[in-house]
């Protein structure tokens, strides 16, 4: 990227500053110091408009090019096209701003135009070699670790801030949320009670840290503990459920202990009461897409629901075809409505397939073989579902989203599996889930329906 000067005198970067985490910065204004420091903490905890306090740092030094540029890393991580369009307008501005920014804001800058570019796996590579030479850059971790989600990286989501743990300390600002990271990497790579150690540990440094309080409600949804998940976050429903960006996910997840203990209704209630208000961003509207396909599968009319739902999602590219976890559930939505606009998306999907860019590589491997084996699903060709699910199942990390949230494609294979009369296929995945969830109600549904036995049909409106 070409960098250029804009008509400021340079003098005036010339006494450098440095965050509270004494990563170099070429402001030398403290109050676009300070308002990035809250737009940091809101980005991390999820409290607050992390976007107007970038714009008020950009206020308070409108020639300083950082501000626009975490104002673009912000919007890149929302992992949408109309987001990533607005954040190549903040990089467009941190890029004219950029001659007296100091290198480790360059770089930033540089990264992020990979991730805007779709480049997603060269933009983690560049975010973490900021990390090298400045460990306790905050953003460059979080916009990393993001990513990693993003692209299924279970490996670096565990790394990542394990690399740069030892250079923080206890007493530095920020600590306890890289320390969720942390917790939230290692759940995610299976070290559950590694996990569950330092998630429990951030929230005590930090009881209004929704991302590691997450971390921990993971834990307990893969060791089948949910009625402790549930205890878990109605304990701390205060500190993560009042004015939060990130409450939906952690209603998802209340919704999904509900559903383990087969209570259909009170997952209802939470769909209702707390996923169903909420879909400005696709982020949400997976989860309130993914309850809802899971009480379908259990046997639950949501048909009135899921047409609602479908009218929130775009099936038409630019939009449908930029991210191809996003396009899954898009898909699903249209299933389990009437139908409408899953050829459209398949159609995105199958466009957006070819190249070199990170989701296309996701939607050539995953996306688009799962989209294809969802559609055979709600057609009815049960064989075709199975033989398409199953082949792709193991391979479903590499598209991004937890094992939590990718756990539908395996209750999808399930189902599709005994509608085929692949009994014997159904019962061999089942077995997966007696490590962790064999005395769960949710599994005893799955083994009577494998083995025939009659169950009840849950017709809750």
């Amino acid at each position: 990227m070409a960098y250029f000067n804009e008509d400021r005198a340079s003098s005036v970067r010339s006494t450098m500053r440095q965050d509270p985490r004494g990563c170099p910065t070429s402001t030398v204004s403290a109050a676009a110091i300070e308002q990035m420091e809250q737009a940091l903490e809101s980005m991390l905890s999820y409290f607050g408009d992390a976007l107007a306090a970038l714009d008020r740092a950009q206020a308070a030094d409108p020639g300083w090019a950082h501000a626009p540029m975490v104002k673009a890393g912000l919007l890149l991580t929302v992992g949408e096209y109309e987001t990533t369009r607005q954040a190549r307008v903040a990089l467009a501005t941190a890029a004219r701003l950029a001659a007296n920014a100091h290198e480790r804001e360059k770089a930033h800058i540089i990264a992020a135009q990979a991730a805007a570019d779709g480049n997603w796996d060269r933009a983690c590579e560049l975010w973490d070699a900021i990390l090298v030479q400045w460990p306790r850059d905050v953003a460059a971790l979080l916009f990393a670790h993001l990513f990693d989600f993003y692209r299924g990286d279970a490996l670096n989501l565990k790394r990542r801030p394990q690399r740069v743990l030892p250079r923080w300390s206890p007493d530095s600002p920020f600590y306890g949320y890289v320390l969720g990271m942390a917790a939230f990497g290692l759940e995610e790579s299976g070290h559950y009670c590694e996990a569950e150690d330092a998630g429990r540990a951030a929230v005590a440094m930090n009881p209004r840290d929704p991302w590691a309080i997450h971390a921990v409600t993971h834990v307990f949804e893969m060791q089948g503990r949910h009625r402790a998940g549930a205890e878990w976050l109605d304990s701390h429903v205060e500190d993560w459920a009042v004015d939060n960006g990130f409450s939906f996910h952690n209603w998802f997840h209340a919704a999904l202990f509900q559903l383990e203990k087969m209570d259909t209704q009170a997952a209802l209630e939470v769909y209702d009461a707390q996923l169903a208000p909420v879909a400005d961003m696709a982020l949400q509207r997976v989860d309130r897409t993914a309850i809802l396909w899971r009480l379908k599968l259990l046997g639950v009319d949501v048909a009135s629901r899921f047409a609602a739902l479908r009218g929130t999602w775009s099936t038409d590219a630019p939009t449908a075809g930029f991210y191809a976890f996003n396009d899954l559930h898009a898909l699903i939505a249209c299933i389990g409505a009437d139908g409408s606009g899953a050829d459209a998306l398949l159609a995105a999907m199958a466009n957006a397939a070819s190249g070199g860019s990170s989701n296309e590589r996701m939607t050539r491997k995953v996306g688009l073989p799962l989209a294809r084996a969802f559609r055979a699903y709600g057609a009815g060709r049960w064989s075709e579902a199975t033989e398409g699910l199953l082949r792709v199942r193991d391979s479903a990390h590499l598209f991004g989203g937890s094992h939590a949230q990718r756990d539908i494609v395996t209750l999808t294979l399930l189902d599709a599996a005994v509608r085929a009369g692949e009994r014997r296929l159904a019962a061999h995945i089942l077995a997966e889930r007696h490590p962790a969830k064999q005395h769960t109600p949710l599994t005893a549904f799955w083994h009577r329906r494998i083995s025939g036995a009659k169950t009840q049909r849950l017709d809750y409106q």
